[in-house]
């Protein structure tokens, strides 16, 4: 049996302060099984003071504690305390600003059992806000700054083995002593996403706390970190895998560092010469068990017979036969792993890690296009040896006070996957995001593009070494998870600017050293991939991004259902009118609706009230008609971007729109608003993200009379296997739902990813549709008429555009989407035509506690087609997605 040396604590980087040492660190210590783990989430108190503390004897004067879990932010903590209220609701943020400016101490008991006496203790702490200081037992451990994870502490001198032992953490704001300065000089010094911090949107808000959970990990002398599993290659009939893992015997991670920090020297490598031998056989036993089934796929060993007192690595390579491969949503199932690895000295185990995994291999290769640009990356991503296009959507959090549940991921996410969501790029001015998040993902087979935190900001004046340890860690955090696609640096910041270089060439080095199988980008937009936010028609994404490889972040604005704003604004403030949202005295007479209106901005929300303007009158609106209005413009603004922007595979290999959902109930850009309740959008977005999905190419949207309208068909293809029974058909209505023209054609498809282009002529436009919409309704059916796909559209038909001179200038070059003061509008002229619609309840089943799952049949008993039909559910507070919505529907007896 080892015994254990006495202990050092060594830090990172900076020199030790005798009195207060550093506790920034690069090494993430793995979570162990429950004998080894004790977890710290619940039982804290919480207090505050007007100045920190010089010594824990002082919190004895504390009059005022409260109690809370972690983990949460310290928004969270005093409402579930009933100290405040909700954050969200009306101006209620104001009542939190006061907390920025106040010290903060958390307090726990917590016993560690006789048995963990002779090994390392270490106290980890997964995430605080922004800085902190930790205490036990009456003694300063020291500092900390950085919220993505840290400080970890070995802490075993100063335990009471079987007795409670007394930690304390202090907590402050990263704008502590710059509280009402504008974010840009707040975010000067500190490492924390400006979503957070009083960034665009979230203005309200600087949040902090103990956000993620506190653990303690026992360790014995000779123990295991840090494992990195990665597939060398994915077949039919036999995976290849390769492991790593830290052996360290008699020291623990905080005594090492990944290289030197003196400017003037560099490390020296410690040969064998110096080095003392382990005095015990070490063995570690591996274990691959199918999840779903328990069974065993693979069982190995690795003999440490030359291991030394220190840090070792032991690596292995080995065969999985016939292996149930990981896949992205819509591509097979994502079928995981779980790992065990287990420590034996002289034939006992000591020591045992264990997490999931899925075989997979991801790569990216170059697409179609031509390079236009020095700095252009490879776009194409590839997974288990097939191409395909990425049908993705941007991720902010799902919470801005960090209330982030794994019931809430699971929501979430399970929305984005019944949308036929593929990726997520996680934004960088958000979250390097949780494990529940990626636990969710690798379940969901959802890909995660993970940008780091490098936002819209130089930082030049970043701690680096803060910087570098928060990278570190979380890179060893995620690496195993199959669903982490893509490592990049930040969002929307220059990482070739002098004041990021340094800040940017960490990251590099740190993904390339400690991953190395997965591509990176240094920020985005970059090499290739683009960022457009256009006031235009959106028929120019078929003409303007031809040689676009990525589109990564695209979008429109959208006002969320009527009742989620009418749950956090003052009723009052919808008695008045809600046009001329840009005149000084709206703010003034709807503070409320202001504060939830994010990016409030004359670019932006102009082109919002433009598309609800061809949707409804929007003289007057109400919040009912400003909701419904800018969610169908919005619905048709998403459904053409993306299908025009993956008819242009194989040249542009992905699309990641803005933004799956805002993280409070916030008026933006985004498909899900703040309660978790989609939107028009998602659903117009989730049809074009079917396997396969038939669409017309329409060149423009805005026609005058006489014109021929081209009926150019693209069905978008994702299954590996092609098809040869399918029939196109494209049908012309007029606003009054009556046919005008009708063409079928027989259609095959080669397999995915491809595109199929299909004419069925033109369809010229009547004299008598001037100043009205007109309908194409196009669709796909497999031999036996059951239907595979259906898209609709609705044309406008303006007798401004019989002007030559305007209606060249129109289409000569992107214009500003038309306003429709005196109409047509859309939701006028569908409504003048009734049809009958009957809804039956087919079964409904219990989930959970809170969530249920029905299905329901909807038949349109009328003589003319229906759309948009909305399922929705009324008078009950409740969120739902559903398979479909928001869509055509024809008369039971045409099919």
């Amino acid at each position: 049996m080892f015994t254990r040396p006495s202990i050092l604590l060594l830090t990172f980087f900076a020199a030790i302060h005798a009195e207060e040492p550093q506790l920034a660190g690069p090494y993430r210590m793995t979570p162990r099984s429950v004998a080894q783990h004790i977890a710290l989430d619940r039982d804290w108190n919480l207090g505050w003071r007007d100045a920190q503390i010089a010594a824990v004897d002082e919190l004895q004067s504390q009059s005022k504690w409260i109690d809370v879990s972690t983990p949460t932010s310290i928004h969270m903590a005093l409402f579930h305390a009933r100290e405040l209220p909700h954050p969200y609701y009306n101006l209620n943020s104001e009542k939190y600003r006061w907390t920025e400016r106040k010290v903060w101490y958390y307090r726990k008991a917590f016993t560690v059992p006789e048995s963990a006496r002779g090994r390392y203790v270490m106290l980890c702490f997964d995430g605080i806000a922004y800085f902190a200081r930790v205490w036990l037992n009456g003694q300063l451990l020291g500092h900390h700054e950085g919220m993505f994870g840290g400080p970890n502490v070995e802490v075993a001198r100063w335990i009471r083995y079987g007795q409670p032992n007394d930690v304390v953490v202090e907590v402050r704001s990263g704008n502590w002593g710059r509280w009402g300065q504008d974010i840009s000089h707040n975010l000067k010094n500190v490492i924390q996403p400006w979503v957070f911090a009083g960034g665009s949107a979230a203005e309200a808000f600087f949040v902090f706390g103990m956000w993620r959970g506190a653990r303690v990990e026992i360790l014995p002398p000779a123990h295991l970190e840090r494992p990195f599993l990665v597939t060398e290659s994915a077949e039919t009939a036999e995976a290849k895998l390769r492991l790593s893992v830290e052996l360290l015997v008699e020291r623990h991670s905080n005594q090492f560092a990944i290289h030197a920090t003196n400017p003037g020297r560099s490390v020296h490598f410690v040969n064998s010469f110096s080095a003392i031998k382990a005095p015990s056989p070490l063995t570690v036993k591996l274990e691959l068990k199918e999840s779903a089934t328990g069974r065993i796929a693979y069982t190995g060993a690795i003999a440490a017979t030359e291991a030394l007192v220190g840090r070792n690595w032991l690596e292995k390579s080995f065969t999985v036969p016939a292996p149930k491969l990981w896949w992205p949503n819509g591509m097979g199932q994502p079928n995981l792993y779980r790992v065990e690895l287990t420590l034996f000295e002289r034939g006992r185990p000591v020591d045992m890690l264990a997490f999931d995994y899925g075989i997979r291999t991801l790569r990216t290769v170059r697409s179609a296009g031509a390079r236009t640009e020095d700095i252009w990356h490879d776009w194409q991503f590839v997974v288990n040896g097939r191409k395909f296009f990425v049908k993705g959507v941007d991720w902010m959090p799902a919470d801005l006070v960090l209330d982030l549940s794994r019931e809430r991921y699971e929501w979430l996410i399970g929305m984005a996957r019944n949308a036929g969501i593929q990726m997520f790029r996680v934004w960088g001015a958000g979250l390097i995001e949780t494990e529940e998040f990626y636990d969710t993902r690798n379940r969901k087979g959802i890909l995660v593009w993970q940008d780091f935190t490098v936002s819209n900001i130089t930082t030049a004046d970043w701690p680096q070494d803060v910087w570098e340890s928060q990278v570190v860690q979380n890179i060893q955090r995620l690496r195993n998870h199959p669903s982490l696609a893509l490592y990049c640096g930040g969002n929307e910041s220059n990482p070739y600017h002098t004041g990021n270089a340094a800040t940017i060439g960490i990251f590099e080095r740190s993904v390339m050293e400690f991953d190395g199988t997965r591509p990176y980008r240094r920020t985005s937009p970059d090499g290739g991939s683009v960022h457009e936010y256009p006031d235009k028609d959106p028929t120019w994404y078929g003409k303007e991004y031809k040689l676009v490889p990525f589109m990564a972040e695209t979008g429109m604005h959208n006002i969320p259902e009527a009742r989620s704003m009418r749950e956090v604004v003052a009723a009052s403030e919808f008695e008045k009118p809600l046009s001329h949202m840009f005149d000084p005295q709206f703010a003034k007479e709807h503070p409320e609706f202001r504060h939830h209106f994010g990016e409030f901005q004359p670019s932006r929300v102009p082109r919002m009230l433009s598309r609800a303007s061809q949707i409804d009158d929007m003289s007057q609106p109400t919040i009912e008609m400003l909701s419904e209005a800018s969610q169908m413009g919005a619905a048709e603004f998403y459904q053409v971007l993306s299908e025009q922007v993956q008819a242009n595979y194989p040249v542009t290999a992905g699309l990641i729109p803005w933004v799956f959902k805002r993280p409070w109930p916030i008026v933006a850009i985004m498909l899900v608003d703040g309660f978790g309740q989609p939107t028009a959008p998602y659903y117009f977005l989730q049809r074009t993200y079917e396997p396969t999905h038939i669409s017309v190419f329409l060149p423009e949207l805005v026609w005058a009379k006489g014109e021929e309208v081209p009926l150019e068909v693209r069905i978008l293809h994702a299954p590996a296997a092609g098809r040869g029974d399918l029939t196109a058909c494209v049908e012309v209505l007029d606003d009054r739902l009556e046919p005008l023209s009708k063409k079928s054609v027989p259609v095959s498809v080669k397999p995915g990813p491809s595109v199929t282009a299909v004419s069925l002529g033109t369809f010229r436009i009547p004299d008598r549709m001037r100043e009205r919409f007109f309908f194409i309704v196009a669709e796909l059916r497999d031999k036996t008429g059951v239907l595979v796909s259906r898209s609709a559209y609705w044309p406008r038909c303006l007798a401004r555009m019989e002007d030559e001179a305007f209606r060249s200038q129109y289409r000569r070059a992107p214009q500003p989407a038309l306003t429709f003061d005196q109409g047509p509008w859309l939701k006028l002229t569908v409504a003048a035509t009734k049809t009958t619609l009957r809804c039956e309840l087919l079964s409904s089943r219990q989930l959970t506690l809170e969530r249920s799952q029905m299905r329901i049949r909807i038949r349109n008993t009328g003589a003319v087609p229906a759309f948009p039909v909305q399922i929705a559910i009324d008078r009950v507070k409740r969120a739902f997605f559903a398979t479909e919505n928001f869509f055509w529907l024809r008369p039971v007896k045409t099919g």
